[in-house]
């Protein structure tokens, strides 16, 4: 069945399909909505996509056919581990979080990219209808043997906030799977500091820098990433942490703070919404659609 679809990235692309190759032409700033082309494929996120997109930087199409308008909100769902870890608040189960992604799918939600969100933040741009965002702190193994091949099976588009000291260490995913998931174009790979402190609470502006500068030179060297991205650990931060942020071209950052992102919000102090093992599908709803959403 032949179907029509919008493309999402930020450089050239270039797509071998069906043994042919189709080259898209350049978008000219961020995030944005190319011409709809013919695609002969049931999954589109199964197409190969060449080295020419930045590494570790997820790609999303969509049906032409889905409406974009300017939301008046978009929730940033906030992930750790998936597992059946017990007594601990940051852990959901692979039967939760596969229920969650497929409530998503089957209730028309489509996840976004974190340039999607930037440029809506930034810009007003539009979104896709029911845009939702998808983000996992930390790490964990989990992330490569559970969260990216479901992912990849939803052809949803997510963030991964790395810990680039932990990279290695037990239960941890190691560099040769996160140059895998980097190449897939499936994931954004973003920075989340070397060893996770608190960074507000640091002594100095060198210590701060030291964790920020030293996340984005790991990525760079293990995984030839550049990010644009961060999550603060613990959500802890201060003005000069996002000056450093600046400095290092960081344009978009995200804390723990409850509530929805909207237009022309501050972009270097984004709210998350938490999701752990308790968030029912109702919970979920809610937090989908408001910023005053119920607590538990």
């Amino acid at each position: 069945m032949t179907k029509k679809y919008h493309f999402c990235s930020r450089n050239n692309v270039l797509l071998n399909i069906a043994g042919g190759l189709l080259v898209l032409s350049t978008l000219l700033s961020g995030c944005g909505v190319l011409p709809a082309f013919e695609l002969k494929q049931e999954n589109p996120m199964q197409t190969a996509i060449s080295q020419e997109l930045p590494v570790g930087e997820a790609v999303v199409m969509r049906d032409t056919k889905v409406p974009y308008s300017v939301p008046a909100g978009v929730s940033v769902l906030m992930y750790h581990m998936v597992g059946d870890e017990e007594g601990n608040a940051a852990v959901i189960t692979e039967e939760n979080f596969d229920k969650q992604m497929r409530y998503l799918k089957g209730h028309g939600y489509h996840p976004i990219t974190m340039q999607e969100l930037y440029d809506y933040v930034t810009k007003g741009s539009t979104l896709p209808e029911k845009p939702v965002c998808i983000t996992f702190d930390d790490g964990y193994a989990d992330n490569y043997t559970i969260v990216y091949p479901l992912m990849k099976k939803y052809g949803f588009p997510w963030t991964l906030y790395l810990i680039t000291g932990e990279v290695g260490k037990p239960n941890r995913m190691t560099w040769e799977q996160l140059k895998e998931m980097a190449e897939s174009h499936t994931v954004t790979i973003a920075n989340h500091t070397v060893t996770h402190p608190k960074l507000g609470q640091l002594p100095s502006r060198l210590d701060k820098e030291k964790e920020i500068r030293g996340a984005q030179e790991a990525l760079a060297k293990e995984l030839g990433v550049h990010t644009t991205w961060i999550s603060y650990p613990y959500g802890d931060y201060d003005q000069e942490t996002m000056d450093i942020c600046k400095e290092l071209g960081i344009k978009l950052a995200v804390i723990m703070s409850d509530g929805r992102v909207h237009v022309n919000d501050n972009p270097l102090e984004l709210h998350r919404v938490w999701v752990g093992n308790e968030v029912t599908l109702e919970h979920l709803e809610d937090r989908l659609h408001h910023d005053d959403y119920i607590k538990i």
